[in-house]
C-alpha cells in the first residue's frame, strides 16, 4: 500500500502524500494534548517500516509538524 515510500519510486507527489500521512499521525498523537518524543519516535519507526528511508524521516516529520500546526480545525 505504501510502496511509493521506497526510494526507487519516490517523486514530488509521493513526498506530499508522505507529509500528509505524517501530519495525520502527528495529529492523532496530539489528540490527548501530550505529544512526546516517544510518540515522535513511534511515528519515525512507522515511516521506516512502511518503506521511507531513515535519512528522510526527520525532514518529513518537521514538514508535517508545520502542516499539522497550521491546519484548520474546529475544536471545542
Amino acid at each position: 500500500m505504501f510502496n511509493f515510500l521506497k526510494k526507487n519510486n519516490y517523486n514530488d507527489k509521493d513526498h506530499e502524500s508522505t507529509i500528509a500521512i505524517t501530519a495525520l499521525l502527528i495529529h492523532a498523537a496530539k489528540i490527548d494534548e501530550e505529544y512526546t518524543d516517544k510518540e515522535e519516535k513511534i511515528i519515525e519507526k512507522t515511516l521506516i517500516e512502511l518503506g521511507l528511508e531513515k535519512e528522510n524521516t526527520s525532514k518529513i516529520i518537521e514538514e508535517a509538524k508545520k502542516i499539522e500546526e497550521n491546519s484548520n480545525q474546529i475544536l471545542d
